[in-house]
């Protein structure tokens, strides 16, 4: 069980209560960022960079966490059909630009040198990309082959994969092309170690009672260990009891999937509701977080840290 290191407020000293809090509550830690593209493209990584990875391998190991990565280097903004972050003159490069290859490859490279991570996801809710740009997504299968043996030198322990968006998987937020994107697994072969799955429902749902009793189940055909690698929920702005039930039904659904489905791991996205506005389509993460933004719990939270210090079983501890 898993949340991410998004905290509360933009300080050090709220980071390092988010370690501290996801070590009281879970096993994993996610860590998901757009690449450092102007460093890695100049070739030289910022001091900045190499202290704040230095910090979280720190922090995770001072709590008990193992580390999950994503490197995440598309823009949600866009519906996730452009590169994030890419300095002005090279916006608009795609997967198929040499320098764009080149930089992520060796950001990868840094990334399991440096975090020796148990999950690295390369490439977050990829089949959205296919969707808008499926000609430049080839390129991208091919680079994430070059990459996932780049890794498995450096750190073959390390579980790698790609994230795929459930939801338009599915084909509920295709507008008017809702083919279900399936056959985008196979384009992985062998190098997909974990099928790992994002999903917010609350997008398609009005409400958790809407939502289909085998929604989760259909991803046992593709034979391969799943993961619930990115969820949520929202409450309501405010403390209100009637939404805080919703997540908490939500989230009672999730985990017994994982039961059922033998998952072998769920990351809540948001442990604590972010003082700060995320901006755009991603502003629910407001309200996605298993306690308040004062740091009260919400009825989720007794959930998930309920379940979190389940002790293991005889065939886990084996």
């Amino acid at each position: 069980m898993g949340l991410s290191s998004l905290p509360p407020q933009l300080t050090e000293e709220s980071y390092v209560s988010t370690f501290k809090l996801i070590g009281a509550a879970g096993d994993v830690v996610l860590i998901q960022r757009t690449p450092p593209w102007s460093e890695l493209l100049s070739g030289d990584l910022s001091d900045s960079t190499v202290a704040t990875t230095k910090r979280e391998v720190e922090l995770a190991g001072e709590n008990g966490l193992d580390v999950f990565v994503a490197i995440d280097p598309t823009d949600p903004a866009s519906g996730r059909s452009e590169l994030a972050g890419l300095p002005s003159d090279l916006e608009g490069l795609r997967f198929g630009d040499e320098q764009v290859r080149s930089a992520l490859l060796t950001y990868a490279q840094y990334v399991a040198t440096n975090y020796q991570p148990k999950y690295l996801a390369f490439g977050v809710e990829i089949n959205s990309y296919q969707r808008a740009q499926p000609k430049d997504f080839e390129q991208f299968v091919t680079l994430y082959h070059e990459a996932y043996a780049a890794v498995k030198e450096i750190s073959p322990e390390t579980l790698m994969f790609p994230t795929f968006q459930l939801e338009e998987m599915q084909g509920y937020l295709a507008g008017e092309d809702s083919r279900p994107q399936w056959f985008l697994i196979s384009r992985f072969g062998a190098a997909l170690d974990i099928l790992a799955v994002s999903s917010y429902p609350r997008a398609v749902f009005p409400s958790v009672d809407n939502l289909p009793p085998d929604y989760f189940q259909q991803l046992e055909q593709f034979a391969r260990p799943i993961a619930l690698v990115s969820t949520g929920y929202p409450s309501a702005p405010e403390p209100d009891e009637s939404t805080e039930a919703l997540q908490a039904t939500y989230m009672l659904r999730v985990l017994d999937y994982a039961q059922k489905l033998s998952m072998s791991l769920v990351v809540w996205f948001v442990s604590q509701d972010p003082a700060f506005s995320a901006g755009g389509p991603n502003d629910d993460l407001q309200y996605l977080g298993l306690r308040r933004q004062d740091g009260m719990p919400k009825q989720a939270w007794h959930i998930w840290n309920t379940v979190a210090r389940r002790p293991l079983s005889k065939s886990a501890q084996s």
